[in-house]
């Protein structure tokens, strides 16, 4: 990606026009940037700067207006070399931590007040990636027999976290199977993931053809089908706030966004790269692979139990999202989230 170098008074102008822009959705022009931040320099002066900023690619206009807007690129050198982070007020840090209690440990209730908390603050969309099956370590499984073939899987993360799932059996187990199972797996689990609990119950079964063999089948056979169909699942809160933007009064724009949001699958793809390159993350329009997220930015960091990652949260917006202040939540909230699920884990 190229930058250029710019001048403190080609700085000063365009973090002039993108605080204006994010603020008023309209395009800027030099005269109001004069009026309002650099009152020093004429118009003229900063109509000169500006098409500077234009031709190198971190401003563009509007082909209906005498005003310019941010692109992409102007977003990103913002971001990367002007913004200032801002802190959160302290009543927003707490209605964050009020907002955020693990009362029950249930994944499903932590990550939805999350994502509530989230959008409420940010005014935006949340996105929540919850920790995978596949990726947490195990305190405990439960299988709890519910009609016919079909069982709830009960696991209880090292971080303390609850999770539940359904799955479907090809035959039926009955309760007191499904107790043996969970001993069994329950001893062999301690503070590892599923996906060395399957490996090792087939090392074990290649060295030893007992009594066992029948109870490791069927162990195996549940852990299988509780790790199946595993790509991780996403919770979107207040995606409706994106369509009073008014950038999206468009309602070809809406309908991409809410199908970014529908299709849920490519949100988790983006959220999977985030949390494979850890620490917080801005992706700001065309830099996201998804097409239908091109109007959009998406600010996102990891949550952690110790030092373990599990998930990512983050919000999402229009592409003159306030970015200093989002920033700013993302981090607080992700650092909070990873508290708590560290402190449940001691």
């Amino acid at each position: 990606m190229h930058t250029h170098e710019l001048s403190l008074r080609q700085r000063q102008i365009l973090k002039a026009v993108i605080h204006d822009y994010i603020t008023s959705g309209e395009p800027v022009g030099s005269r109001s940037v004069s009026r309002r931040h650099l009152s020093y320099l004429s118009a003229a002066t900063i109509r000169n700067v500006m098409a500077d900023l234009e031709e190198i690619g971190y401003l563009s206009q509007p082909h209906t207006s005498a005003g310019r807007v941010p692109t992409d690129l102007g977003y990103r050198f913002y971001v990367d070399t002007l913004m200032h982070q801002p802190r959160l007020s302290k009543v927003e840090e707490s209605r964050i931590e009020q907002g955020i209690r693990p009362s029950s440990g249930q994944a499903e209730e932590l990550m939805q007040e999350t994502t509530r908390i989230l959008s409420h603050l940010s005014r935006y969309a949340a996105v929540v990636l919850a920790p995978k099956l596949t990726q947490s370590t195990w305190r405990r499984i439960d299988f709890v027999h519910l009609h016919r073939e079909r069982i709830l899987v009960v696991l209880v993360a090292d971080s303390g976290l609850v999770q539940q799932k359904v799955i479907v059996l090809d035959e039926v187990v009955d309760q007191p199977e499904l107790d043996r199972i969970s001993r069994y797996l329950n001893t062999v689990l301690a503070g590892v993931t599923l996906q060395e609990v399957r490996n090792r119950i087939v090392a074990r079964m290649a060295e030893e053809r007992d009594e066992f063999n029948e109870l490791m089948r069927r162990a195996l056979e549940l852990s299988n089908k509780t790790l199946e169909g595993e790509e991780g699942h996403v919770y979107i809160g207040g995606a409706a706030n994106i369509a009073h933007q008014p950038e999206f009064a468009d309602v070809k724009k809406m309908k991409e966004i809410f199908g970014a949001f529908e299709e849920k699958s490519k949100l988790v793809k983006i959220l999977d790269e985030c949390l494979a390159q850890g620490g917080l993350r801005v992706i700001i329009g065309r830099e996201s692979e998804i097409r239908e997220m091109r109007e959009l930015s998406l600010i996102a960091s990891p949550y952690k139990s110790g030092d373990h990652v599990l998930g990512v949260l983050g919000i999402v917006g229009p592409k003159r999202i306030a970015y200093d202040r989002m920033v700013a939540l993302v981090d607080f909230t992700a650092r909070l989230l990873s508290n708590i699920l560290t402190e449940a884990d001691a």
